[in-house]
């Protein structure tokens, strides 16, 4: 997996596979700046309005998950994957991982337990 963050705020390299991401699916970006990425994904026949993007806020990064249903927010993921449909977002010790299939319109949270080491 790759980082979201750098010392500026969202990496390019996350940007550019987000918005590669989220444009072969549908996907129209609403906001980018150094810290912000949101993208909407409109309503079809299919699939319903879902919104998702990442963001600072109170020194956390944060991830922001709406559809009509649902809102989620996680904070402190790191790293990075897509493939063709899905987006998977995931902390540094893979206590919280976030899946977003668009194709599909599934999404889930995995939230694991991080054992202390002494």
């Amino acid at each position: 997996m790759q980082e979201i963050w750098d010392d500026d705020g969202l990496a390019a390299s996350f940007v550019d596979a987000f918005e590669a991401w989220a444009a072969a699916n549908g996907g129209e970006v609403e906001e980018q700046t150094g810290g912000t990425l949101f993208c909407e994904f409109p309503p079809s026949d299919d699939q319903i309005r879902m919104r998702v993007g990442l963001y600072e806020a109170g020194g956390r990064h944060r991830l922001r998950f709406d559809t009509v249903r649902e809102e989620i927010e996680l904070k402190l993921l790191t790293h990075f994957e897509t493939t063709d449909s899905k987006l998977i977002l995931q902390s540094d010790k893979a206590s919280r991982t976030f899946f977003l299939d668009v194709q599909a319109g599934e999404w889930r949270v995995e939230k694991r337990p991080v054992a202390n080491v002494s």
